[in-house]
């Protein structure tokens, strides 16, 4: 791994704004020479302590910009995971999730077919340890640490969650990475940079979110240091932060059921008997509202920006499978996300005239699209005519709406699979029903009789609930997993890993016509994770045997398929 030698960057965003400001030079000499890193002294790679001194000059670099910190945590919360979306996450993970299909013929063959991208795949990576973790995450820990540990203690253990929060979605796309001394703000004493493995990668995650709860459940009776608008989260509400780690402790707990049972139900249960307890409402969801809401010319949702251009993505096959055949109706979350296939011209008029055409999905790896595929597939809800900044229930998408990546109605299911695994004594049925309605209430579906009828026809008829009238634990589970797929959207980063994990939804498919992983994926199989980055490649720590795309992680104990490509129902209950 290149290392970047830091400079204080609070200090750039306190003049720029953290408007492309990369203050750092790369060392390009020897690349496993140790790293010169004046600042820190006597640090060490192990656990997640801060076990190291200051220079004078860092600790009089950190105090002269201190002003400044605010900026960085914004930033850091703003970009955490959203940073070039696109290409790290969008056209990766949000169609491995089948949340979306290609039907731009220039991505046919790209990375929604399993084409590997080093230089989205590089991104991803650099945006982890280059932006986050080096030039925010460090600077944030070491001036709420240096600088005034008790004024800054909620503020310290919030920005340690956070990063629980984005170091388990990195390890859950490549599997094994480095950890050590960056989890603590420090920079490893050489480039030879040393690769966890997976399980003591989530070992960390959880004594940091263990450590970050305990501490914010005694905050000192200093007045606490205040992160308000900074925090692009929840405005530095302690309560709301004690939430989300609940529920990503539970998320995480669950994500390793499989492979560490007893690690899994100790950690779940922290989670659920924790008296700050889950998320309870929408309000406390983790979500990221785009700049554009605020700032003019801020980034726009990603989601509408690619409706923008001609329609970029359409529904999947398996979306529309799962909108049609979970209940006797269509569910109506799809007509509030979706368009009816129409074409673009129409649906882009001052009032959009939709067709009454049946919504339509996409398989990935379709070539013969044919003509305006908006008029054979069915585009995401825009009507790009009005304020972006107008919030419309009818019309889903605009560039100023959020997009949740933890929110209630996955809380709700996250409860109902740790009820069935026994890990309270919750009602599985009660909880999957409470996911449901819950994900239509984060719609506004039920704000008028219209909207209330249907999801009492869709519940009432809801072919899912037969299965908790027996004892298949197996049935019941695929029944909660799928319901949460579908609330989750359009979260690729956890659709695709609950995916791999669960092996559900059952309907997933491989790309048609093959996939172009170049041999790494067998055809019928689904991808399993990305590859490093090339510029890893250097790196004699690099887990090299594992580093295919075709490659299950820890936590992932079974393909989705046989060798010819026929589902094998899983066995999530070992």
């Amino acid at each position: 791994m290149k290392f970047k030698l830091y400079k204080p960057l609070a200090l750039c965003a306190l003049l720029m704004g953290l408007t492309a400001c990369h203050d750092f030079e790369e060392l390009n000499t020897n690349p496993y020479a140790p790293v010169y890193n004046p600042e820190v002294i006597g640090a060490t790679p192990d656990g997640i302590d801060i076990d190291y001194e200051l220079s004078e000059s860092a600790l009089q670099s950190l105090q002269g910009t201190e002003n400044a910190i605010g900026s960085v945590f914004a930033n850091f919360t703003y970009e955490g995971v959203y940073n070039d979306y696109q290409v790290t996450t969008n056209l990766t993970h949000d169609f491995y999730a089948a949340y979306f299909a290609n039907n731009v013929s220039g991505f046919v063959t790209d990375s929604p077919t399993y084409r590997y991208r080093d230089d989205w795949s590089k991104k991803r990576w650099e945006h982890f340890y280059d932006n986050r973790t080096v030039e925010e995450y460090s600077q944030l820990i070491k001036t709420f640490w240096f600088c005034g540990k008790d004024r800054y203690h909620n503020a310290f253990y919030i920005t340690r969650i956070y990063y629980a929060f984005l170091l388990s979605m990195l390890t859950d796309t490549y599997g094994a990475v480095p950890v050590e001394y960056y989890v603590k703000g420090a920079m490893p004493t050489d480039e030879k940079v040393k690769y966890m493995d997976q399980k003591d990668v989530y070992d960390t995650i959880f004594k940091l979110l263990d450590q970050a709860i305990t501490k914010l459940h005694n905050t000192p009776a200093t007045s606490q240091y205040s992160l308000g608008e900074n925090d692009k989260c929840y405005a530095g509400d302690k309560e709301k932060w004690l939430r989300f780690a609940n529920t990503l402790r539970l998320r995480l707990a669950l994500r390793i059921s499989n492979v560490a049972p007893e690690v899994a139900q100790e950690q779940g249960k922290k989670a659920l008997e924790d008296p700050s307890g889950l998320m309870q409402s929408d309000d406390d969801n983790m979500k990221q509202t785009p700049k554009y809401s605020y700032i003019t010319g801020g980034n726009e949702n990603i989601y509408t920006l690619l409706y923008n251009w001609s329609a970029n993505v359409v529904l999947s096959k398996e979306m529309e499978i799962a909108y049609k055949e979970q209940s006797s109706i269509l569910d109506p979350r799809c007509e509030i996300l979706w368009w009816r296939p129409t074409a673009l011209e129409d649906l882009n008029q001052n009032e959009p005239k939709e067709s009454d055409k049946d919504f339509n999905g996409c398989e990935n790896g379709e070539t013969a699209l044919g003509g305006s595929y908006t008029t054979i597939y069915s585009p995401s809800r825009v009507f790009i005519k009005q304020d972006q900044r107008k919030l419309d229930r009818k019309h889903w998408w605009c560039y100023g709406r959020e997009i949740t990546w933890l929110g209630y109605s996955e809380s709700l299911f996250l409860r109902a699979e740790a009820a069935l695994r026994k890990w309270s004594a919750e009602d599985p049925k009660d909880l999957y029903k409470k996911g449901i309605e819950a994900s239509f209430s984060y719609y506004q579906i039920g704000t008028d009789k219209e909207g209330q009828g249907k999801i009492e026809e869709y519940m009432n008829n809801l072919k899912g609930l037969e299965a908790f009238n027996g004892t298949d634990r197996e049935a019941q589970l695929e029944q909660i997993i799928t319901q949460k797929w579908i609330a989750v959207y359009p979260n690729g980063n956890e659709g695709w890993a609950e995916f791999r994990r669960t092996d559900y939804p059952r309907f997933m498919k491989t790309p048609k016509n093959g996939n172009n992983s170049g041999g790494e994926v067998p055809n019928g199989k689904f991808i399993k994770r990305l590859r490093y980055p090339d510029s890893e490649s250097s790196n004699p720590n690099r887990p090299k045997e594992a580093d295919t795309q075709g490659t299950r992680l820890w936590w992932d104990i079974a393909d989705t398929n046989n060798g010819s490509g026929i589902y094998q129902t899983p066995n999530n209950f070992q």
